[in-house]
């Protein structure tokens, strides 16, 4: 019987070596989650598990939830809109958008325990008839060609190997001037691809954090147009989020005393705010649409 001592044993061993988050990724992240739910759970408190910016007063569920509506709003999302959620997590932030809009949405996420956790999530708020999640890669979206009027994704893109890939799948389930949307982990240029950065990468169970013009390449070279993208900063306040990861790290016992899974989960906290504090990790912002088609 694997303990969870050997798990994070072994997730460690895979996140170490850069190679093999870009080549087994599918399987890093499916065991970062396996290990991380119970804490993801009792940490975030809300089926919004993602950082949001932040309202002057506002607690993490106010401001998530504001968060998610002013991307709906941005999107112009409506009850006529037929929505994908591209890596859906825990259904947070599409019982939010489906609650605010009246729009149906469809959760696509990768790992099956927490689509179990959306669904349960979504019936709780009274939304499983508006809202449905299933089990999905990114890269490979099961959905017909022009499925959807609208497509978003919130900081997941990340934890992909291959993201021009992904972009490429949104655009093809899109239909022609869809808007395709989100939010995402990102480095700073000058930060390069190692120090904090591959600090955080391997923490979280990503092969790698791309820059801004990377992301505005990838959405282009997919066949978006209008492209946007932009620093999450400025849409609003991100620091509470580092003030809050900093006041739960302070809360635990020296380093050497956590077991090792906690060990790794504050290892990861820390490097976020680290990274926050100097630029050299952000939150991206995107916005752009599928290109219309041409007769």
């Amino acid at each position: 019987m694997t303990t969870e001592t050997d798990a994070t044993a072994e997730f460690l061993a895979l996140t170490d070596d850069p190679r093999r988050r870009r080549e087994e990724s599918t399987t890093m992240v499916e065991q970062y989650y396996t290990l991380a739910g119970d804490l993801y759970r009792e940490g975030w408190g809300s089926p919004h598990q993602h950082f949001p910016c932040y309202s002057p007063g506002q607690s993490h569920e106010e401001a998530a939830e504001a968060h998610m509506k002013d991307l709906a709003d941005r999107a112009g999302l409506t009850a006529d809109s037929y929505v994908l959620d591209v890596c859906s997590g825990v259904g947070g932030p599409a019982c939010t958008v489906a609650a605010h809009t009246g729009a149906r949405l469809v959760g696509a996420e990768l790992v099956a325990d927490r689509v179990r956790e959306a669904r349960d999530n979504a019936r709780a708020r009274g939304l499983h008839g508006r809202v449905s999640f299933r089990v999905a890669d990114a890269a490979a979206l099961p959905f017909d060609d022009a499925a959807f009027t609208a497509a978003y994704s919130i900081q997941a893109l990340c934890h992909l190997a291959d993201k021009p890939r992904a972009h490429r799948e949104a655009a093809r389930v899109l239909q022609p001037g869809a808007v395709w949307t989100g939010y995402d982990w990102m480095r700073a240029a000058a930060a390069g691809a190692d120090g904090i950065a591959e600090d955080i990468c391997r923490a979280h169970a990503l092969p790698a954090l791309a820059t801004l013009d990377e992301l505005r390449q990838h959405l282009t070279a997919a066949g978006f147009t209008d492209v946007h993208v932009s620093d999450g900063r400025d849409t609003g306040d991100w620091a509470p989020n580092w003030d809050r990861l900093e006041q739960l790290v302070a809360l635990l016992p020296s380093r050497e005393e956590l077991p090792p899974l906690l060990r790794l989960m504050t290892d990861g906290a820390r490097a976020l705010c680290a990274g926050a504090r100097s630029g050299d990790f952000f939150i991206g912002y995107w916005h752009a649409r599928r290109a219309e088609e041409h007769s």
